[in-house]
C-alpha cells in the first residue's frame, strides 16, 4: 500500500488546479481536504494566476491527522505556461517532496506541448521491469497540474456535457498515462462555499508507459473509475474541480474543497482591497 503522502499527492494532483482565469485575467484559489477510509490524511491549497496569456499554478499539500504519525511529509508542485486558444501549453512543471528529513525534487521542461527534459534529485533509475517511456510518449502531453484545466466548449451550459467529454494525455516526469472523462449529469451541489450547478464527470485512468505491468494497483486502477465534480468559475466557461472520489482496493479516497474562490478578480485589485 502506498504511503499517506503518496495517496495525498495522487488525490490532489488528480484534482488538478485550473488556471481558470485563462479568459479573464486574475486569480482563483481553493483549499482541499483529503480523506481515506473516512479518516483525514491531508490538506492542500491551490493558487492559480493568469494575465490572460500566461498562467502560474501552485499546489501545496501536507499530510495531516493520524497519517502524519506514520509517514509525515509535505509537497509543492508548480506549473507555468501559456494560454493558447482554450487550452494550456505548459513550459515547466516542478515538484518538491519533503518527508522524513529528505527532499526529492523533479523539474520537467516543455515546449509546444512536448517534453524537452527532466531532471530529478536524487536521480533514481526506473524500475527494470517498467515499460519504457519512448520519445513519442513525450509529445503532445500536459503536466498533471495543467491537465486540470477544464473549459466547456461551445455555447451550451457551462456545467453540461461539454465540461467533461475529453481524453487528456499526461506525463508526470516518470509515468505516461491518459485520463478519459465522460459526462454523467448536471447536479446541484453545495461545496466549499459554492452553491449551484456543477458538472459531474466520470474519469478512467489508462496507463501508457513507465509502469510495471505486474503491479496490481495499476491493473485495478484501469478497472475502476473516479467521480469528479466541476464547478464553474464566475464570468468564464472554465470550471474548477471541487470534489473527487476514487474507490481503491483498500477503500475510498476523497479530496474535497473546503474553500473555493471562484471570482477571478484582478490580483492587483485584490491586493489593494486587502491593504
Amino acid at each position: 500500500m502506498k504511503s499517506p503522502l503518496a495517496v495525498l499527492a495522487a488525490a490532489i494532483l488528480s484534482l488538478g488546479a485550473s488556471p481558470a482565469t485563462a479568459q479573464v485575467p486574475g486569480q482563483v484559489s481553493a483549499d482541499y481536504a483529503v480523506s481515506f477510509l473516512g479518516l483525514p490524511i491531508g490538506r492542500g491549497t491551490m493558487v492559480s494566476t493568469s494575465d490572460g496569456r500566461t498562467y502560474r499554478t501552485t499546489l501545496d499539500a501536507r499530510v495531516t491527522g493520524m497519517a502524519a504519525i506514520f509517514a509525515g511529509g509535505a509537497g509543492t508542485a508548480t506549473s507555468v505556461g501559456q494560454i493558447r486558444g482554450n487550452g494550456p501549453v505548459p513550459s515547466s512543471f516542478t515538484v518538491e517532496i519533503r518527508s522524513g528529513g529528505k527532499v526529492e525534487t523533479m523539474r520537467m521542461d516543455m515546449a509546444g506541448g512536448n517534453v524537452t527534459g527532466v531532471t530529478r534529485d536524487p536521480d533514481k533509475p526506473p524500475h527494470p521491469r517498467a515499460t519504457p517511456v519512448l520519445p513519442e510518449h513525450l509529445r503532445g502531453v500536459l503536466d498533471p497540474l495543467s491537465a486540470g484545466i477544464f473549459v466547456a466548449g461551445g455555447t451550451g451550459p457551462v456545467a453540461g456535457a461539454a465540461a467533461c467529454e475529453r481524453r487528456t494525455p499526461v506525463y508526470g516526469g516518470r509515468e505516461r498515462f491518459d485520463l478519459i472523462y465522460s459526462f454523467v449529469e448536471t447536479r446541484q451541489v453545495e461545496i466549499g462555499g459554492y452553491k449551484g450547478e456543477a458538472a459531474v464527470c466520470r474519469v478512467r485512468f489508462e496507463p501508457i508507459a513507465g509502469y510495471r505491468p505486474d503491479r496490481n494497483d495499476i491493473q485495478n486502477a484501469r478497472e475502476r473509475s473516479a467521480e469528479v465534480i466541476l464547478v464553474p468559475v464566475r464570468g468564464t466557461r472554465n470550471l474548477l474541480p471541487a470534489r473527487i472520489a476514487l474507490s481503491t482496493g483498500y477503500g475510498t479516497g476523497i479530496a474535497q474543497a473546503t474553500r473555493l474562490a471562484l471570482d477571478p478578480g484582478p490580483p492587483t485589485a485584490r491586493r489593494a482591497s486587502a491593504d
